[in-house]
């Protein structure tokens, strides 16, 4: 009986203990604290040393708590921007203790560079995006031009037999030109030739000889 009552006895008397609390800055500043004790502890938040009201809706700040038998877990969640030098604790108490957890809100240096690393795969992604993006259309404008360049050098070419067509229809006039001057030359060194020339010097000739034998 004696050690059946002093083991209830120690159930009834366990004062407030902070088993874990945690603070996590993603889109929202969000911390929690979760108490144990018996009877069940109750959670304040506390800003700056000023309990921040659970009921208040114009508040920066949302609390949450739940409560499973002997534990009180509670959650606050930021709205706002807080200062750089604002502090936050969270304290749990019942009748046997008090424990509280203080959490500066000061800015988190993991957090920080993942953030500036998120930015700088941002920027690397919509740099690549708008380099390709460029590069496309400066490939686009260079075959247009390079097509531009054949059309009018294609268009060149097919204009050039026009223009030479009628020098070549004139060449065989030319030929045939040519050829009677060089037959009319030949005519005339072979009338001026000795022998071969026809009309009235050639029967004087014949007379010659005629005259040369009967002498």
């Amino acid at each position: 009986m004696f050690s059946g009552s002093a083991e209830v006895a120690f159930q009834v008397i366990s004062p407030t203990r902070l088993l874990n609390s945690s603070c996590s800055l993603e889109k929202t500043l969000q911390c929690s604290c979760s108490f144990h004790g018996l009877p069940t502890p109750s959670v304040q938040w506390l800003l700056e040393g000023v309990p921040v009201s659970v009921n208040n809706t114009n508040s920066i700040f949302k609390v949450t708590s739940t409560v499973i038998g002997a534990w009180n877990n509670s959650t606050i969640s930021l709205t706002g921007e807080p200062d750089i030098l604002m502090n936050l604790r969270c304290e749990g108490k019942n009748q046997h203790g008090i424990h509280a957890s203080r959490v500066f809100l000061l800015p988190d240096k993991h957090s920080g560079s993942s953030v500036y690393v998120k930015g700088l795969t941002q920027g690397i992604v919509y740099g690549s995006i708008i380099s390709a993006l460029f590069f496309f259309f400066l490939v686009l404008l260079i075959m247009k031009m390079l097509q531009w360049w054949e059309d009018r050098h294609i268009s060149k070419a097919k204009e050039a037999p026009l223009i030479q067509i009628p020098e070549l229809l004139e060449e065989p006039e030319t030929a045939v030109k040519s050829e009677a001057k060089s037959t009319e030359h030949q005519l005339e060194s072979r009338a001026l030739k000795p022998g071969l020339t026809t009309g009235k010097e050639a029967p004087r000739r014949i007379k010659t000889d005629a005259w040369l034998s009967d002498a």
